[in-house]
């Protein structure tokens, strides 16, 4: 019953994870297409990163944010290492392709059909 249940909160919030970031990521785009944000490709990249830091606010969620990853990823690398996960190494790309919420998420679904997968093996 708790396996479905956390599968279950694991694939809500990599859904989730993809839905709620890409609507800022939209509304970001229509700011660049209504003339809002101007320049070229990498000025509008550089507004962009810029933006995540220009206030206090957001430059605290982007330093947590930042820190957050570290542990992350070294989470990825040991329980991808000690459950023999295939392709656990994707999660790294898909952090910054996606978004954090996303592959934390599916790298949590999937990690956890393989603990479960463990112990009915076991039994």
């Amino acid at each position: 019953m708790w396996f479905k249940i956390r599968l279950t909160i694991y694939g809500i919030t990599a859904i989730a994870g993809i839905i709620w970031p890409f609507y800022f990521i939209l509304q970001f785009i229509n700011l660049v297409r209504n003339g809002n944000i101007q320049g070229s490709f990498i000025d509008i990249g550089n507004a962009f990163f810029d933006d995540a830091w220009i206030t206090p606010t957001s430059g605290f969620i982007s330093a947590d944010t930042a820190i957050l990853l570290v542990a992350i990823f070294v989470f990825y690398a040991a329980e991808g290492k000690r459950l023999k996960l295939s392709l656990w190494g994707i999660y790294f790309p898909l952090t910054f392709i996606i978004s954090l919420a996303f592959s934390f998420g599916g790298f949590m679904f999937m990690r956890e059909l393989a603990i479960n997968k463990e112990l009915n093996e076991t039994d």
